[in-house]
């Protein structure tokens, strides 16, 4: 039986006439060229994706600058990243809100946020306001919680101009830099929920993500990190004392940690070895009143090559590389603890929280007295390194 026929029995069983199947395809058509042409539908030629922004307070106007890092979305999935269509736009206003508002109102095309990965907030901004900018960045719906507040040095929004070594966009090329330095430990870039959750001990500071503008080649990279106490900048570490954040603090910005250090023996060898982090304990009680805490460090290693022959199968050989190496983290993670206590006189470690959670009955006696008694506190450091592998036996090195 043919459709024709089908369609003829279907309609005198329900009583359907073909002129009122006639109107019914009309008024679909009809229909559906009115949903084609509503103005609530965003054509892809109307908006502009932000994938980064830019947060800068100038202290003489008392204006806030807020920029975006703007792409023009592609009508086709195999479009080159060099091909699409990139530009910055900014604008001024009392507030981060007014300043925000100002720009979706001085462009072309409707922002969406939804793929900002980073909010790049100068050095000005952290100082003078950072609590109001983050508190800001967290109420907006359209803003991602998971996206990265990065400080930075000088105006923020100059940043969004500099290209990248990769040749891709910007926020793509430091989203890869995050990946890549997780596992190093020597960068930390947290989320702005973070941020919120770290704002509300006030016994404490924490380390954001710092981002810089390259010596020589004029591109941005992610280095060191940037030291928020009190809910604003108080100043700037480097990576070798990230590093220690990293090995020391609680695994939830990072999991597994391996980097490389060069080491130099006291019978004059030299040998680099690849770091993993096995162990990390803090131990603390109190003596007359005051607080003491122990560190200890245990690390797995593999040697990856050494400056001259030398047999690292033999026992005695790889006893001496261990206790060099030990020597070596020992002596650069008592540094930086000197550092953050000496020089910073901020608790980035969160010991306050140990205390807190550990000694209750003490903490109530001493947090009255915390910021002055931080930089005090003695801590012995205990670092223990065990070469699992030798890699390399001996060295490619020529004998002269």
């Amino acid at each position: 039986m043919s459709l024709k026929d089908n369609l003829i029995i279907f309609m005198g069983r329900n009583g359907i006439s073909l002129k009122k199947i006639a109107c019914l395809l009309s008024v679909g058509v009809s229909l559906a060229s009115l949903v084609g042409c509503s103005p609530d539908v965003n054509e892809i030629s109307d908006i502009a994706l932000v994938t980064a922004t830019a947060i800068d307070y100038d202290s003489e106007t008392k204006n806030y600058t807020f920029s975006a890092y703007c792409v023009m979305p592609s009508n086709t999935s195999q479009e080159k990243t060099s091909s699409l269509t990139k530009w910055v736009s900014s604008a001024n206003g009392k507030t981060p809100l007014d300043a925000a508002r100002k720009l979706r109102a001085s462009v072309g095309k409707n922002l969406i946020f939804q793929h900002n990965k980073f909010f790049m907030i100068s050095e000005s901004a952290a100082k003078h306001s950072l609590y109001e900018v983050v508190d800001y960045l967290s109420r907006k719906r359209e803003f991602r919680l998971t996206a990265y507040p990065i400080v930075t040095p000088g105006k923020a929004s100059d940043k969004l101009e500099l290209g990248t070594e990769s040749g891709d966009i910007l926020p793509n090329d430091l989203l890869g830099q995050v990946r890549n330095n997780k596992l190093s430990g020597q960068v930390v870039a947290i989320t702005i929920k973070d941020f919120v959750d770290l704002f509300q001990n006030p016994n404490r500071g924490f380390v954001s993500g710092s981002l810089r503008e390259s010596t020589n080649k004029g591109f941005l990279i992610l280095n060191g990190g940037a030291v928020i106490y009190k809910q604003k900048l108080a100043g700037w570490v480097e990576g070798s004392d990230v590093l220690t954040l990293t090995a020391l603090s609680k695994k939830k910005f990072w999991r597994n940690i391996e980097f490389n250090e060069v080491i130099h023996s006291n019978d004059g060898s030299e040998f680099s070895a690849l770091f993993h982090e096995k162990v990390s304990e803090i131990h603390g009680d109190i003596q007359n009143g005051s607080p003491r805490l122990s560190v200890t460090l245990k690390f797995s290693a593999s040697v990856e090559d050494v400056n001259e022959d030398s047999d690292v199968g033999e026992s005695r050989i790889i006893l001496q590389m261990e206790q060099a190496a030990s020597r070596y983290l020992e002596k650069k993670i008592k540094m930086s603890l000197k550092h953050f206590q000496q020089n910073l006189k901020i608790d980035v470690l969160g010991l306050s929280e140990y205390y807190m959670q550990y000694h209750p009955q003490a903490w109530e006696t001493i947090h009255k007295d915390w910021e002055e008694l931080y930089p005090t506190i003695p801590i012995q450091v205990h670092v223990t390194v065990m070469f699992d592998k030798s890699g390399m036996t001996t060295s490619i090195k020529e004998n002269s």
